[in-house]
Parts: C-alpha cells; sequence; structure tokens
C-alpha cells in the first residue's frame, strides 16, 4: 500500500509540473511587484530561472519569460507618464536600456535552454543506443556460445574463442605474430573409449537418391545417433561420410566408458535393424569399439573440427573395418573394463584383417541382450510401400524420427523491439547530483572535447555597472565551455572584484529606476547589489556544475557506447568467423542475416566439382607415444603446424575458390566450384580454370611442406589425388552441424590419393 501511495504521489506531482512551475513563476512576479518594487535585476533573474529552472518547453519558456519582461516595461512606462517631468527623460532611456537587457536576458536564458535540451536529447540518444546494442551483445553472445560448442566441447572452446579475439585485434592493428609456432589446442585424456560405426549398403542407396533425400536421410540417421550418444553419456568426435565416431570419457573421466560405448553401439544397431524392417531397404550397422588413451583438441586455422588421435584410435577404426554387420566387435581391453555387464563370443576380427592378426589383437562380439527376448516377433509389413524407391522409403520413415535441424537455434532470434528503436520525443531533464570520471584520461578527452566547442564571449556595453556584471555572469556560465573548477574559480574571482568595486563606490544610478530611498532597506543600491551578486553568483555555480555534469555524463555516455559498440562488432566478428568455420561462406548466409532461410535442410547439387585429398602418409610412421614427445603430443603439434600452413595458402586470392572440407587424421580434404554465380553452372571455362586452380594448389601444398621439411629435419612428401565431377553438398548433424559433400566423385578422388605414389600428383 505504502509503495502505492508513494508512486500515485509522484505520478500526480509529474502530471502537475507544469502546474507548479506556473504558480512559481506568478509568485517570484509577486515578489517582484510587491517586495523588491520592479528592480531590474530581479526580473532578470525571473526571466534566466524560467529558462533555467523551470520545467517548461522553449516555446513556453519564451512566452512566460516575455511576459515577464513586458510586464516590468508595461508598468514603468506607465510610472513614466504619471511621474514628476523631471525625472521622465531619464526614466525613458531607462525603459529603453532595461528593454536591451531583459533583451539580452532572454537570449543567453533561449540559448542555455536549447543547448540544455540537445545535451538532455543527446544523452538520451545515447542511452538508447547502449541499451539496444547491450540488448544485442547479450544475443550475440548466447548464439557465440552457441556456434562455439556445437563446433568445440566446453572445455576447450574458451581458450579457441579467446584465440579468434587475439586474431582479430592482430588484424585490426596490423601486427604479425612474434611466435614461428601456431597455438595447440590438444590434451591428452586416458581411460576413454572409442567407437565408430559404418552405415553397411549405405553408398549404394545414397546413389539413388535425390540431394534433399541424401541430407534429410543423413540428417535423420545422425540426429537419432546423436540422441543416443547423449542418453549414453557419449561425445560425437566427427562424421566421415556414412562413418560415424564418438568417444566416452571425455572431457570428464568415466569408469562406465566401456559400458556406454557398448550400450550405444547396440542402440545404433537396433535403430538401423528398424529401419531396415519398416522400409525393406537392406542396411545395417557395423560398429568397433576399442578402450585406452586419446590424445584429443583442434589442429589447424580453418574448419575447426574436434578430433581425436592415438594408436588406440586407430585400432578402434581397424575394429569397425573388421566387424560383422549387426554386430558390436570389442577387443580385450575393452571386455576388461566391461565385467560381466555383456555375453560375448569370439569375434575372429584377426581372420579379416591382417592389421589384427599382425598385432595379435583378440577380439569378440557382444550379444545384445534384447535378440533372445525380441526374435521371436513377427517383422513388420512393408509390402505396401515396395513400390516405392528404397531412398523414398527411407526417407519417409526417417522423418518421423524427428531429429532437430542444424543451426535451429539461429531460427528464432531474438531481436531488439522496433518500438524501443523509435525515440521518445518528449524531452525530460534527468539531473543527478554528482558525476565523476573513472581516471584522469577520460578527464583529459573531456575537457578537449569542451575547448573544441568554446565560445566567445559577449562584451557588454551597458552603462548599468551592475546590470553589466550581471549579464557577464550569465554570460560567462552559459558561453565559456570550460571544466567546472575553471568556471568556479572565474566566477568567484570576478564577484569578489564585484564585490570590491561596488562597496567602494556607491553606484550613480539606482537599482530601481527611481530616486533612493535610503530609510527602505530593499532600495539601498549597495545592499541590493551585494544581495543580487551573490543570488546570481549562487545561482549561476549550480547552473555550471549542472552544465558540467552533462558534459562529463554526454562524454561517458559516448565512450561506453563506443566500447560497447566495438564489443558488438568483434562478438558479431568473431560468431562470423565461427560460422565460417563450420561452413563456406555462401552456405554461412543460409542460417545467418536477415534473409535466412535456416527453415528446411541445406543441401545442393553440382554438375561439376573439383575433389582433392592430399595425404601424409609417412606421418603415421613418424608418430609415436613415448615419454620424449610427451605420448605423442609433440608429433601432433608438427602435424599442427603442416595443417595450419595448408591453411594458410586459402587466405590467398588465387585459391578464393578454394574450400577446405575437413581433415581426416594426416589427410586434408579441399574442394573447389562450390560457389557459383548465378549463371554459371554449366560455364565450361570456368570448370576447367577452378581444375587448374585446384592443381596450383596442390603444388603450392607440396611446396609448403618441403619448407616445413627443411625446418623440421624431416622427409614428408605428399600424395595427392583429384578428381571431378558432380557431387551433393549439404549440413548435417544438429548437435554439431558439420558441411561435407558426397557422391561417386569424392569415392574416386579417395582413391586416387590412396593409391597414388608419393610427391605426385595423381588425376582420373
Amino acid at each position: 500500500i505504502i509503495m502505492y501511495i508513494l508512486v500515485y504521489i509522484e505520478f500526480f506531482f509529474w502530471c502537475r509540473l507544469k502546474l507548479l512551475a506556473v504558480l512559481i513563476w506568478i509568485c517570484l512576479l509577486a515578489i517582484g511587484y510587491v517586495l523588491v518594487l520592479l528592480q531590474v535585476p530581479f526580473f532578470l533573474f525571473i526571466i534566466f530561472t524560467v529558462y533555467t529552472m523551470l520545467p517548461f518547453g522553449m516555446r513556453e519558456a519564451v512566452i512566460v519569460s516575455s511576459v515577464s519582461a513586458l510586464s516590468h516595461i508595461v508598468v514603468l512606462s506607465i510610472a513614466v507618464t504619471s511621474g514628476d517631468k523631471k525625472y521622465q527623460k531619464d526614466l525613458v532611456y531607462q525603459v529603453l536600456a532595461n528593454a536591451f537587457i531583459f533583451l539580452c536576458g532572454n537570449l543567453m536564458g533561449a540559448f542555455h535552454k536549447h543547448q540544455m535540451q540537445d545535451a538532455s536529447w543527446d544523452l538520451y540518444r545515447y542511452t538508447l543506443k547502449c541499451i539496444q546494442v547491450q540488448m544485442k551483445l547479450k544475443i550475440e553472445k548466447r548464439q557465440q556460445e552457441s556456434l562455439l560448442l556445437s563446433i568445440l566441447p566446453a572445455h576447450i572452446s574458451m581458450g579457441m574463442k579467446l584465440a579468434i579475439i587475439e586474431r582479430l585485434k592482430e588484424s585490426s592493428d596490423r601486427k604479425k605474430h612474434d611466435n614461428n609456432f601456431h597455438s595447440l589446442y590438444v590434451k591428452r585424456h586416458q581411460n576413454v573409449s572409442i567407437l565408430y560405426a559404418d552405415i553397411v549398403g549405405f553408398t549404394r542407396l545414397a546413389s539413388d537418391c535425390s540431394p534433399k533425400e541424401l541430407v534429410v536421410m543423413l540428417n535423420e540417421l545422425f540426429g537419432k545417433f546423436d540422441q543416443i550418444a547423449k542418453e549414453n553419456e557419449c561425445m560425437r568426435i566427427k562424421i566421415l561420410g556414412d562413418c560415424y565416431y564418438c568417444v566416452s570419457g571425455l572431457p570428464v573421466s568415466l569408469p562406465v566408458h566401456a559400458k556406454n560405448c557398448v550400450k550405444m553401439g547396440l542402440d545404433m544397431c537396433e535403430a538401423i535393424k528398424q529401419v531396415r524392417e519398416a522400409t525393406g531397404v537392406d542396411i545395417n550397422m557395423r560398429v568397433g569399439i576399442h578402450s585406452g588413451n586419446v590424445l584429443c583438441g583442434v589442429i589447424g586455422l580453418r574448419k575447426w573440427q574436434y578430433d581425436v588421435w592415438s594408436h588406440d584410435v586407430s585400432l578402434a577404426n581397424r575394429m569397425e573395418s573388421a566387424g560383422v554387420p549387426g554386430r558390436v566387435h570389442i577387443t580385450e581391453a575393452t571386455l576388461n573394463h566391461l565385467g560381466k555387464a555383456y555375453e560375448v563370443e569370439d569375434g575372429n576380427g584377426h581372420l579379416r584383417d591382417p592389421y589384427l592378426e599382425a598385432m595379435h589383437i583378440k577380439t569378440f562380439l557382444v550379444i545384445d541382450p534384447r535378440v533372445t527376448s525380441n526374435h521371436h516377433l513377427p517383422q513388420t509389413r512393408v509390402q505396401d510401400g515396395l513400390k516405392m524407391r528404397a531412398s523414398v522409403r527411407m526417407s519417409r520413415y526417417l522423418e518421423s524420427w524427428g531429429a532437430a535441424r542444424p543451426f535451429a537455434h539461429l531460427n528464432h532470434r531474438e531481436s531488439v523491439s522496433s518500438e524501443t528503436a523509435a525515440p521518445n520525443r518528449k524531452r525530460r531533464k534527468v539531473m543527478p547530483r554528482h558525476c565523476a570520471f573513472k581516471n584522469s584520461s577520460q578527464k583529459g578527452r573531456m575537457e578537449e572535447d569542451i575547448n573544441d566547442k568554446m565560445l566567445s564571449t559577449i562584451e557588454g556595453l551597458n552603462s548599468y555597472y551592475t546590470y553589466s556584471c550581471l549579464l557577464g555572469f550569465i554570460a560567462c556560465s552559459v558561453f565559456l565551455r570550460m571544466s567546472f573548477e575553471f568556471k568556479l574559480l572565474l566566477l568567484s574571482g570576478a564577484v569578489i572584484g564585484y564585490f570590491i568595486v561596488f562597496n567602494t563606490n556607491q553606484p550613480k544610478l539606482p537599482i530601481n529606476g527611481t530616486p533612493p530611498e535610503p530609510e527602505f532597506l530593499m532600495k539601498q543600491p549597495t545592499i541590493m547589489t551585494n544581495l543580487y551578486l551573490a543570488l546570481f553568483y549562487i545561482t549561476l555555480v549550480l547552473l555550471s556544475k549542472q552544465i558540467d555534469y552533462y558534459c562529463r555524463l554526454d562524454c561517458l555516455q559516448k565512450n561506453k557506447f563506443k566500447k560497447e559498440n566495438e564489443s558488438f562488432e568483434t562478438m558479431e566478428n568473431v560468431n562470423r568467423l565461427l560460422l565460417e568455420n563450420v561452413l563456406p561462406a555462401h552456405v554461412a548466409a543460409h542460417f545467418i542475416g536477415d534473409n535466412k532461410l535456416n527453415e528446411d535442410w541445406y543441401h545442393q547439387s553440382y554438375d561439376c566439382v573439383c575433389v582433392l585429398f592430399a595425404s601424409v602418409p609417412d606421418f603415421k610412421v613418424f608418430y609415436t607415444e613415448c615419454d620424449v614427445n610427451k605420448e605423442g603430443l609433440e608429433c601432433l603439434r608438427l602435424l599442427n603446424e603442416i595443417i595450419a600452413d595448408f591453411d594458410e595458402l586459402l587466405l590467398k586470392p588465387k585459391f578464393s575458390g578454394v574450400e577446405k572440407i575437413k581433415t581426416i587424421g594426416s589427410t586434408y580434404m579441399a574442394a573447389s566450384g562450390l560457389c557459383v554465380t548465378p549463371g554459371q553452372e554449366n560455364n565450361l571455362e570456368r570448370q576447367h580454370a577452378q581444375i587448374g586452380i585446384m592443381v596450383e594448389f596442390a603444388m603450392a601444398l607440396m611446396t609448403k611442406l618441403d619448407g616445413i621439411n627443411r625446418h623440421s629435419f624431416n622427409n614428408f612428401r605428399l600424395r595427392v589425388g583429384i578428381n571431378h565431377g558432380p557431387v551433393i553438398a549439404g549440413v548435417i548433424g544438429a548437435r554439431k552441424p558439420q558441411y561435407d559433400i558426397w557422391g561417386n566423385t569424392v569415392n574416386v578422388a579417395s582413391r586416387m590419393e590412396s593409391t597414388g605414389e608419393l610427391g605426385k600428383i595423381q588425376v582420373k
């Protein structure tokens, strides 16, 4: 109730503020007529008070002040015509002089009010802009965190974020890195389980799909796998074509990491089994799992993808390729972590993979507990849909899973209300009591800003010494742009000087324009001069403090807006770099901006794209895990330098059309021809040019590797495979969106690399 009463009282007085101002003006006017008997300084004080202290608008202040001045002139004119003729001539001149004084007072008051209204309006606009920038900044921060976590796990995302911001600062300052090595964001984790899963039969199915069907199928399948991974506390690492691999035990170590991976593998096989039974499509799941240690993190400068490396990761990959469709294939190391949680049978992986046989790896197949309880259930009838293509049947079934879409969190971007952007035209003064600078540099900048706006003072040529002093006081406060301390010193010096002058020399003319009557205190010139000097001194000191406050607040608000705007621009650039680190620039435009189209899956079919695979096969031999190289960490540091140098080539204008797709171990994958100008899709000259550019890029990669060899005393050689033809591009994965390309062209390019020769480029 008390709060309601207080709010109501404040609202009541605020609504009647102008009425109170009118009452105060009438009271002051009455005092001028009754008490001080038409003395000019008091009416000058009324005029200046109307402009500076009462809450009138400019038009209202001009009217009220003009009425005050005219009332004095009219009353004094009547006194001239009805008074003693001996004083009429002097009083006529005095009326004209008073009118000129009132005019000066009105002009200075109007100037002051105009300046304060502009300052208040500027302050309001900058405050509004600051609020808008703050709101946008919060939105950008949320999107940045979401984007960053969609690329990288939280435990290394902050370091990468700081690296991006540092890179932006260096590019804006045009500074170069003093360090010859690139930053490495890789850590070692022990006791984890690695799962590799491959969809058997998907390549044949994909060849029969349209671009949209392929992207929808992959998104639904991998969206389902991401959901299963979340349920089983596994972290998806990467998607390689139709291969999905994840790790349990990252970033926080889990004692049940092996059980989590086995449970996930069984759930994946069950999900694919349901698809097969519901659609009649001949696909299956092959899963391989191994437990051990990994190095995990990010390498390179572009297209960051969280990845894991170690001999144990390579072994898990071998376990998948040597596995059995529909079964979970595990090593003895994983079995030892399972205890007796699952029944197993011999896997005989050594019979299907020479590496497993050479390393004497004993393997097992996990028996799914659900098989024994569900094998008598009747199979789903699919005869009604067999007339449709397999890809259509599968797409329609997978859409019923309802997997989240990539960058779905960008669909409903919060925005600043348009109503907030339209500022209220009613200007209200806010007059806090004090304002302080945080440091001397801000004060210096403010003083420079004030000095730039200095106006020359107005010379008063009045014959009335008292009035001239008062007008000089007002002019000093209104027109001079200087710090409050210096202005206070100036006003104080002036008032002391005036006190000395007027108390040692009596004025020849009376204050009120009539003969002196010493017996009446209010009409004694010396006393009233001192009183008016003190009154105007106090008033102008307060106004100077107000002007100084607005100047300081305006300067602080501009600096705040500048800093927040810079922060917002930095945040926008970071978000752009993050998104372009996931997607090519032309694909990123599909998901961000005012004309974003991310209501649908992104997919694109190309008639001619040149695909490159470049690997460093010798790195597998070079990579060792021992105490000398910190269990392989120093080996990865060299690989990071290789990939980072390759990424730097993409910054050259010559290779602007080359897009890095991803890295797979020590293999670098890139493509050209993905960003096509409308109408140039079938331009043969353009297609031939992009193939030539890709060959030049491959040769530049070899040159870069030779330079690294000279500095690291190694003898790495590049093996390159290039092919061109039709591909399908799209964005897959909701939790960690990933841009990729598919098609026989990609498969052939990969074969060109794997069957090529060191130091040469193999083309079809």
